[in-house]
């Protein structure tokens, strides 16, 4: 028989997580909705990179710790944004057995779904209700009531295409100019993204801060980091180096000091520790793939 582990020992009860993609007139800007319920323990750190995502509990929630101190963490919104980040964040739980649903926006896309400029998000945990008033305040007491996760899908659907309704904006070129650079951050030279989409460079330099919280250069480096680390996390790899040369890192001391400046730790740390709920595999544009449930098929 397998003694019990000693009462000190911490364990481990993993979460049940669930995907799905939003509404059809949503997945251009919203790649999926997905959601985390029950589960113990420590949550894995979210790294330094350019996605944003909407979360709303409703029940337990989480806090944030500041990653230079050993200060207690300071419990987060019910319903909260987080953008582009500069830095990795270390999360705990709190209030007891936590359920969220979350929203992982397109890159570029949130700036069609709120009523600043994303360079006044950057680096912060918003409240939802501080960012959208008393829509955001409405989707917190919806998504804490609802009996099932059909129910809080459709509180977001319209939550999120009447953000859309209210807040889209125009400039289709900027929003090609972005897809660009987070898809294909290796190698790209900002004064050709700049010819390529019909604009001055210098009007490329000043969009780019309101549309995704950083500039074009910025935000390239971040983009190339978080699509290297989600795949060598995703893999569970830690022979980071064939990897981080195909991403466009020009060795391996280039990568190593990349990832300390953003981290704050070294490579061989962090990598090899499994994957991370943050770093799903993509879905595609036009909706689910492999074996995530269909709109259909959700309780």
């Amino acid at each position: 028989m397998t003694p019990p582990p000693p009462a000190s020992a911490e364990v481990t009860v993993r979460p049940c997580f669930g995907h799905t993609p939003p509404a059809p007139g949503l997945r251009a800007f919203v790649e999926r909705y997905w959601w985390s319920e029950g589960g113990a323990g420590a949550l894995p750190r979210l790294l330094p990179g350019t996605g944003a995502e909407l979360w709303v509990h409703w029940a337990g929630g989480v806090a944030l710790r500041a990653p230079d101190t050993t200060g207690a963490p300071t419990p987060l919104p019910g319903a909260h944004l987080v953008c582009l980040r500069r830095t990795a964040w270390r999360l705990d739980r709190h209030g007891g057995t936590g359920g969220f649903m979350a929203v992982r926006f397109r890159a570029g896309a949130l700036r069609h779904l709120v009523p600043v400029g994303l360079d006044e998000l950057a680096d912060r945990v918003v409240d939802a209700e501080d960012l959208w008033g008393a829509a955001g305040r409405r989707l917190v007491d919806r998504v804490r009531t609802a009996t099932g996760a059909a129910d809080r899908i459709a509180a977001l659907d319209g939550f999120l295409t009447g953000l859309l309704a209210e807040h889209r904006r125009p400039e289709a070129w900027l929003d090609a100019a972005v897809g660009r650079v987070y898809r294909r951050p290796a190698g790209l030279r900002i004064d050709r993204l700049a010819e390529t989409a019909g604009v001055g460079e210098r009007r490329l330099q000043r969009a780019f801060p309101a549309a995704v919280g950083a500039g074009p250069k910025e935000f390239q480096r971040l983009a190339r980091f978080q699509r290297l680390a989600r795949h060598l996390l995703r893999e569970d790899r830690r022979d980071y180096l064939p990897a981080a040369l195909a991403a466009g890192y020009y060795d391996q001391s280039h990568f190593v000091r990349e990832f300390r400046r953003l981290t704050g730790e070294r490579p061989g740390d962090v990598l090899g520790r499994g994957l991370s709920h943050f770093y799903y595999r993509p879905l595609p544009d036009g909706g689910q793939a492999g074996p995530l449930p269909t709109r259909k098929e959700l309780p």
